[in-house]
């Protein structure tokens, strides 16, 4: 797959943050071809979290303002309450070259305007836990100052993660109750099969595997048309 270009200039990603959420979603940016290693800059206070990406021939390292020198699209990844003080500390940095994504719950757009310097490009996404297997459903919304262009290339990076759809703001806490905590319901719910299978008598391993392919066709069926069934 061709790599993305950011808009005007050849894509150079950066991400603070090394957790989780960013390996899933810069995992899949790498595995899908779009973003080539040596074309990306990860920081973390932690060596430990920064391993995979070295590993992967990543750039990395514990200076977050290097990221923002390195790079031309940045993810914000750390946890929530670190932002601001992220923001802060990279504020100086940066520049009308800069397009600025922050993964980060309950931070809206307002509020990274607010933290950053006038006209700079941000955009707000909301990932869920499968993105680490590049299964993800991915919402974003633009900031006053991204544009199309910006959204074209946002939306083509995180296909790379399962499916991604820009929306309004006021869209993103409502994406977090499905998609988010979604998983977790589905996930008690094939484990309520399990377990009625098994006081049935069933073994838990052969319950598990018709519990997993009965909520992997279940998938298939809903996303077909009705009038396919």
């Amino acid at each position: 797959m061709a790599a993305v270009s950011a808009p005007g200039s050849t894509l150079r990603v950066g991400c603070i943050g090394a957790g989780k959420m960013a390996r899933g979603v810069l995992g899949g940016l790498l595995l899908s071809g779009k973003v080539p290693a040596q074309q990306m800059t990860v920081s973390a206070p932690s060596g430990t979290n920064l391993q995979y990406f070295r590993a992967q021939g990543c750039h990395t390292t514990h200076s977050n303002i290097s990221v923002l020198y390195e790079s031309n699209v940045i993810f914000l990844a750390t946890k929530p309450h670190v932002i601001p003080q992220v923001l802060v500390e990279i504020s100086s940095a940066v520049t009308s070259d800069h397009v600025i994504v922050s993964m980060a719950a309950g931070l809206s757009l307002q509020t990274l305007e607010e933290l950053l310097p006038d006209g700079v490009r941000i955009l707000r996404m909301c990932p869920n836990l499968p993105c680490v297997i590049q299964q993800g459903a991915v919402v974003f919304s633009r900031g006053s100052c991204a544009g199309p262009e910006e959204a074209d290339m946002l939306k083509d990076l995180l296909s790379a993660c399962g499916m991604c759809e820009e929306v309004p703001e006021s869209y993103m806490d409502i994406h977090t109750g499905i998609s988010g905590s979604g998983v977790a319901y589905v996930y008690l719910f094939a484990e309520a099969l399990v377990d009625g299978a098994v006081k049935m008598g069933m073994p838990s391993a052969i319950a598990s595997r018709i519990a997993a392919q009965t909520l992997l066709v279940s998938f298939f069926l809903t996303s077909r048309p009705t009038a396919a069934l």
